[in-house]
């Protein structure tokens, strides 16, 4: 396990003035997704919005990481947290589609940590 290589991916994460008001800040991030991400008009059918209406839409989709979409940004701070804390591996769990599941697998790989999954389903699968 490469420690240094893992701490040097930590970040010093400076929060928004309003998040000062919260119980628990992150003190570090990695950086995990290609940000900022685009803002795009959305091209809406005709007669849906009035034509003086632009209606846009951030694509979180397209971060650039394992088609995680805006999942990667919590996992910016929580994986940061696992380095921090020293530990060499995550666990998570989510259903057998998990997005969330394959972007901690995705994220904890690039930064040279262990995942483990725990994948469940319906009852009447098992």
């Amino acid at each position: 396990m490469d420690h240094s290589f893992q701490a040097s991916c930590l970040k010093p994460y400076t929060p928004p003035e309003w998040a000062k008001y919260l119980s628990v800040v992150p003190s570090h991030v990695v950086e995990l997704a290609n940000t900022p991400s685009a803002i795009e008009k959305w091209r809406l059918p005709a007669g849906l919005v009035p034509d003086e209406v632009s209606v846009l839409i951030k694509r979180d989709d397209k971060t650039g990481f394992g088609l995680s979409g805006n999942k990667v940004r919590k996992l910016e701070f929580l994986m940061a947290d696992a380095i921090k804390q020293g530990a060499d591996s995550v666990i998570t769990i989510g259903g057998v589609q998990s997005n969330h599941c394959r972007a901690t697998a995705c994220a904890a790989a690039k930064l040279g940590l262990e995942s483990h999954l725990i994948l469940r389903q319906a009852d009447d699968k098992l």
